[in-house]
């Protein structure tokens, strides 16, 4: 074969990752019937796994004359730049116009500098899918660290593993069973409705991704692929098998969601085998869906998926307003795609190809002056964007540093989590008596025998339930305080961050409100999904009480399966109902907070009425 084809390109391959970065920026703008649209990940991880290994593999036999420098100082050129011009410009955007994202921008963007970023969030707990307020806008990164994670170990494992077993077919052999063991501990260690960031972030728990691409290369070597039509028969074959090899990849970025069991539990890897299937179909040169994935304005977006994944993520983070996160303003999601695109061009043609080509000694030669004469030459254009870099860097550096402190908030302390019973109330009451005065008593008997009279009014029109048991997390919390008034016999249970399974954990010490003259109200969601399973669990502790669900309006992905599982679960039980609060609230900004999740005053008191006239109908 001829060194030409040892290097052929694969423009089909730019198509398939355009597919891919369209699909991941569709789900991070929550568009509802792009829920699968993290797979594109998935996708980018397998083509760099099947790239990689075959620019490293020789096209024939199997010692490899490999340079392991010259690998890594192109990894380096092809990587790093785009990704520190961004991350810079990002921290430097914070410190300048979003100062309360500074304290989460600078352990993130220190993190991303080392490409250890997705450890960084398992360790701190940030979750990929349930953040309030802002998410970081390098969140991003945690992908491109694993990748270069494995830019760095792949070549010396791969380079030990043919020096041990020789042959290329033991050495495939041994990738497969990585795959196995990797894929294998995601599905060990996710819990079902619990929070899937760790094996999303792991690179043990990811990297089997990477290795079915490994794997490919070693089985089906680009650089062995003849240049010659396969039979008539074979052909039709070939291309059938990629044509339905793609539209399941297609099918699975609008069907599959983040929140299926199924996803880590084998899911993903058979995804990945999929996938894996389409790239081999997509490299071989008589490929008819690599030629239609050749078209010009998908290539485009291939050869830029790059710099287009990098800057999408902080241009969207960066440019909605918190309270309108998780919905749809295709105004401003025109412009952010128009920005993105821009960016992603100027970084490819200023940043990228020209650091590829010249190397980075080339490139500050260019920009940054060194003497004092090549000063004085420079025209003013170059002078000052020579002085706007030195000023950009130095923000960044304050940025990062703690120099930059960000916008301090002072704000009142809320309570975290509040368990409020009758008896606690009447205590409370008690104290709060003997501390009053005992001035004007016959005025102070008077208004009591008035309130008194109203209250019992009250009562006798709403019928109140004799037993009223309220649990929830943040927001139950929000509409604690207007709940008591409403209901002076509640028992409430509400905690910040709390989730369905840990609802369930509680549930059976409050089994005195499992009977038919109890009322139960159950506010959760908010901090993110669970299972049937779960659900139903919870709902067996109160199955002779009298069950409220209140649905949530938490603009997150999570929201949809929330509300639909609720919903579900008030048609199969017959002592369930639902709260509609999601289409109360849709057309309320003003009933929620800063976050666009926590309840203003007025938030607060709508939602303690439409439960109060839920209950007492």
């Amino acid at each position: 074969m001829s060194n030409k084809t040892h290097h052929r390109y694969v423009y089909g391959l730019d198509g398939l990752r355009a597919f891919a970065v369209l699909s991941v920026i569709a789900y991070h703008l929550n568009f509802s019937w792009a829920k699968g649209g993290f797979l594109g990940v998935d996708v980018f991880f397998v083509l760099s796994g099947y790239l990689i290994t075959s620019i490293i593999l020789p096209s024939h036999g199997s010692r490899l004359t490999f340079d392991f420098r010259d690998f890594w100082i192109r990894r380096i050129r092809r990587l790093l730049p785009a990704a520190y011009v961004m991350i810079i410009a990002t921290v430097v955007w914070v410190v300048l116009f979003k100062e309360e994202l500074l304290a989460t921008v600078r352990g993130d963007a220190v993190s991303s500098l080392f490409y250890t970023s997705n450890w960084w969030f398992i360790f701190h707990k940030l979750s990929y899918f349930d953040s309030f307020g802002s998410p970081s806008p390098l969140k991003n990164l945690w992908s491109l660290a694993i990748e270069e994670q494995f830019y760095l170990l792949w070549p010396i494992l791969l380079a030990v593993g043919f020096y041990i077993f020789k042959r290329r077919s033991v050495v495939s052999c041994v990738v497969l069973v990585g795959i196995l063991i990797s894929a294998m501990s995601m599905g060990m260690l996710y819990e079902p409705g619990m929070d899937p960031s760790r094996v999303y972030y792991g690179t043990d728990t990811r990297s089997f991704e990477l290795l079915v691409g490994c794997w490919l290369a070693l089985v089906w070597p680009l650089k062995r692929l003849s240049t010659k039509e396969l039979p008539v028969k074979v052909r039709k074959i070939f291309n059938g098998v990629s044509i339905v090899s793609f539209l399941i990849i297609i099918l699975c970025f609008f069907f599959v969601s983040e929140y299926q069991t199924f996803v880590y539990q084998g899911g993903m890897l058979l995804f990945c085998l999929n996938t894996a299937i389409l790239v081999a179909c997509i490299c071989h040169p008589s490929s008819l869906l690599g030629k239609l994935l050749s078209w010009k304005p998908l290539r485009w977006i291939g050869s830029r998926s790059y710099g287009i994944y990098l800057w999408h993520y902080p241009v969207i983070v960066l440019t909605t307003p918190v309270e309108e996160i998780g919905t749809q303003n295709y105004w401003r999601i025109a412009l952010q795609l128009f920005v993105t695109f821009v960016v992603a061009e100027w970084s490819y043609r200023m940043i990228e190809m020209p650091i590829r080509k010249n190397g980075f000694r080339q490139f500050f030669k260019r920009y940054i002056p060194t003497t004092t004469l090549t000063w004085k030459k420079l025209s003013i254009t170059r002078k000052l964007s020579t002085v706007a870099i030195f000023l950009i860097v130095l923000v960044f550096t304050a940025g990062v540093t703690g120099l930059a402190k960000g916008e301090v908030r002072h704000e009142t302390p809320k309570k975290t989590s509040v368990k409020v019973s009758p008896n606690q109330n009447e205590e409370e009451h008690a104290v709060k008596e003997k501390e009053e005065s005992q001035q004007s008593k016959d005025t102070d008997s008077k208004e009591k025998e008035s309130e008194s009279s109203t209250a019992d009014e009250q009562e006798k029109s709403s019928n109140p339930p004799e037993k009223i048991f309220a649990i929830g997390d943040s927001v139950m919390l929000d509409i604690a305080g207007n709940l008591h008034e409403k209901y002076p016999n509640i028992t409430i249970d509400g905690k910040v961050g709390r989730q369905l399974y840990e609802a369930i954990e509680i549930a059976p010490s409050y089994a005195s409100f499992n009977n038919k003259d109890s009322v139960v109200v159950i506010e959760l969601g908010t901090n993110g999904y669970f299972t049937d399973e779960q659900i139903d669990k919870l709902l067996s502790y109160f199955d002779e009480a009298n069950v409220y669900l209140v649905n949530t309006r938490v603009p997150r992905s999570w929201e949809d399966q929330v509300n639909k599982t609720l919903a579900k679960k008030a048609k199969e039980y017959k002592n369930v109902k639902l709260i509609n609060w999601y289409k109360e609230s849709l057309e309320h900004p003003e009933y929620f907070g800063g976050d666009g999740v926590h309840l203003t005053q007025k938030g607060s008191e709508a939602l303690t009425e439409l439960i109060q006239d839920a209950v007492n109908e």
